[in-house]
Formats: C-alpha cells, sequence, structure tokens
C-alpha cells in the first residue's frame, strides 16, 4: 500500500521538480558571505526539504503540521506523513505496521559481528556495525549495481529502509542485553 501511495507521488514530485529546475534552474536563491560559510552555514537557504521546516514562532513543523499538533501519533503514523506528506488511515497504518513486523527478526550473521567486538564497545558503536553490516542484503546495492534507472532509486531505498527500520528495535535490545551483561537475547 505505502508503495503504491508513494509511486503516485513520487511520480509527481519527479515531475515538479523537474519543471522547477528547467523554468529556475539557474535563479540564485541567496547571497552568502565568508561570515556565513564559517559560521555553519546559519540562515542560508541551501536546501529544499518537503519533510520538514523550523520556525521561530511554531517550532518544528513536520509536513505543514506543528510539531505539539501531532505528538499523539504512533511512530509508524509519523513515519507515513513524512514518507507521504498525509496522516494514514487505518488501513494505511496496519499496512506499515505489518511490513515492519515481517523484518522484525535480525539476520544471525549481524549478532556474529557484534559479538565479535570487544566488551566495552560503545552502544552506538555497536548500532552503527549492526546497521553497516546489514549493507549486504541491501536491495538498493544490488538494483544499483544492475544500473536501474536514478528515478527509481527510491523504490530499493524504501525497501532497505523499512527492512531496517523494523529490525532496529531487536538490535538495539541486543545491543543494550550484551553490552550490559543481561543475559541472552530475547
Amino acid at each position: 500500500m505505502l508503495q503504491k501511495v508513494l509511486s503516485e507521488k513520487i511520480s509527481n514530485w519527479q515531475d515538479e521538480i523537474h519543471t522547477v529546475l528547467e523554468q529556475a534552474g539557474e535563479k540564485k536563491i541567496s547571497d552568502v558571505s565568508v561570515n556565513q560559510a564559517y559560521g555553519g552555514m546559519r540562515g542560508i537557504k541551501g536546501l529544499i526539504c518537503e519533510t520538514s521546516a523550523v520556525s521561530a514562532d511554531k517550532g518544528l513543523i513536520i509536513r505543514g503540521y506543528p510539531l505539539l499538533e501531532i505528538t499523539h501519533l504512533l511512530p509508524e503514523e509519523a513515519f507515513y506523513l513524512l514518507l507521504t506528506g498525509d496522516l494514514p488511515d487505518q488501513a494505511a497504518k496496519e499496512d506499515i505496521q505489518n511490513q515492519l513486523n515481517v523484518h522484525k527478526n535480525v539476520p544471525e550473521y549481524v549478532w556474529n559481528v557484534l559479538s565479535s567486538l570487544p566488551d566495552d564497545s560503545h552502544p552506538m558503536t555497536m548500532l552503527t556495525i549492526a546497521i553497516q553490516s546489514m549493507q549486504v542484503d541491501s536491495e538498493f546495492v544490488k538494483k544499483y549495481d544492475e544500473g536501474v534507472p536514478k528515478k527509481d532509486y527510491w523504490k530499493w531505498t524504501l525497501e532497505d529502509g523499512i527492512r531496517l527500520i523494523g529490525a532496529l528495535p531487536g538490535i538495539a535490545a541486543g545491543i543494550y542485553r550484551m553490552r550490559f551483561k543481561k543475559g541472552d537475547r530475547i
């Protein structure tokens, strides 16, 4: 369901971007001083971001919704909103939950890699290594190597992202149990 919704939306978004680039591709967005460059690029308009913005008076805005208006959302609903720009209905929410649930089991090789690390490894280092080790199963890498068109990268990035997000709770829990000697993985 998510893939179908995104397939329709992304095609439109790609067309819109193409039109903007054709019509205004050479238009200047802002002037930048050396002080701004050394100052961390603060206040410089230098990136198009449709997913979120920070307003001085409203705070974080996610896809048009002030954060305080969407704190009731489940993580899956917030994920859907970020990806599509829409709040999910019940069917879409259940679809995402099911997709994530399919990928909740962490591959054994990830545990083997983590088990080989020093006992005092920092949990965030362990998490990074676990995520990086999962690259061997990346659909994006396979499709990229096959030469799929750039306009279709999102499909395989989404698939990899869902696989990773589904596995992250188990990875994080396993790292906690390993690092702090809480016994075998659950």
